[in-house]
């Protein structure tokens, strides 16, 4: 789980101001209501009084945790203290055999391609969290070879036809300088598929690129092209695709009253590059990681909470998922579904030897 540097007057606060908070924010999260003391004062587990409780949530104004629409409102929990909320105080729920259920869908047998499989994972992500869940493709970089093979198009173009292993299939149409027979075609496919099937097309590329072959006689004309035309094929700069389902729930909840930050989050969610973005620059790190309001870098996602987990084979990080929801969230709930269904995902995919 993400946690931030916790200024040092958050760590003075102490075990009463802290049940009070916890109080708030589980309150909030459920009724999505400004929270009074009096009504907090018959909720709390230990008996303390409203105006104690008023004292302490003035406090707890001041540090920047609550804020209030007016001045006999109850208070409302700001981004700051769903962080430190998630940071210190909230406390994961174990998941029912049923969610675990549902989950362990995505290795059922059937499922043949990854491209089935990130699209179920996003359906099922989204109703049971019934928030917006994005999911991306792994990187070509991280894919690995099935077959590769080229196509004479005209004199000088020739289409690269590239199969990975999980059965994605990626076409691009490239020039050369010098005509070239399909059937010298052929021999080049047939060298480069014998020589690189089941690397990685970032591995192909560079070995390519270093023209790491054993016999350079026998494969002399062969090799050139060979590296000419495998530096073209294997290069690796297009974005995987975005899977994404579920972004119609947000338009149900109550959390957007605000007409002009729910089109803002929508005009978002069709901007796929940019939500690509976001999610790449999550891709580093390790377990659950979970941005809260401002400390999304896009705009567009200021007023949510991004969760997100990435998902890998034995070999490498393949991409990420996340769940895109409001700040009050349910973090007990949503973390854990987040964190098992990215584990589930990297089992299915090692099983299956996708990628």
């Amino acid at each position: 789980m993400l946690r931030s540097q916790v200024p040092e007057s958050q760590n003075q606060i102490d075990e009463r101001t802290q049940l009070v908070l916890q109080g708030i924010i589980d309150s909030y999260i459920e009724t999505t209501e400004p929270v009074g003391s009096r009504t907090l004062s018959k909720q709390l587990a230990t008996p303390i009084s409203p105006a104690t409780i008023r004292n302490i949530m003035s406090d707890l104004a001041e540090l920047g945790f609550l804020t209030q629409t007016h001045t006999s409102a109850g208070r409302i929990p700001t981004g700051k203290a769903f962080r430190y909320y998630v940071d210190s105080l909230a406390v994961a729920d174990s998941l029912t055999e049923e969610l675990q259920s549902s989950i362990q869908k995505l290795s059922a047998k059937g499922v043949s391609q990854v491209e089935e499989l990130l699209s179920n994972t996003t359906k099922i992500l989204a109703n049971l969290t019934q928030f917006a869940c994005l999911v991306t493709a792994p990187k070509t970089a991280v894919s690995r070879l099935q077959r590769i093979e080229f196509i004479k198009v005209s004199t000088s173009k020739i289409l690269v036809i590239l199969v990975s292993k999980s059965g994605v299939v990626r076409n691009k149409l490239i020039e050369m300088a010098e005509e070239i027979s399909q059937d010298f075609l052929n021999s080049i496919s047939a060298f480069l598929n014998e020589q690189f099937q089941n690397r990685s097309f970032q591995e192909i590329r560079d070995q390519i690129l270093e023209s790491m072959v054993e016999d350079k006689e026998r494969y002399d004309r062969l090799l050139a092209q060979a590296v000419r035309l495998g530096k073209k094929a294997f290069e690796v700069s297009d974005p995987p695709k975005l899977y994404m389902d579920g972004h119609l729930n947000l338009l149900m909840s109550k959390a957007f009253g605000d007409h002009n930050d729910l089109r803002g989050l929508m005009s978002t969610f069709e901007r796929k590059g940019q939500i690509m973005e976001v999610l790449d620059s999550t891709m580093q790190a390790d377990g659950v990681r979970i941005y809260i309001g401002v400390e999304n870098t896009h705009e567009g996602l200021r007023d949510c909470t991004l969760v997100t987990a990435n998902y890998r084979n034995e070999n490498n990080i393949l991409g990420t998922l996340g769940v895109i929801g409001p700040i009050h969230m349910d973090y007990q709930r949503i973390i854990p579904v987040v964190d098992y269904t990215s584990k589930i995902l990297s089992q299915a995919i090692t099983r299956h030897s996708y990628d």
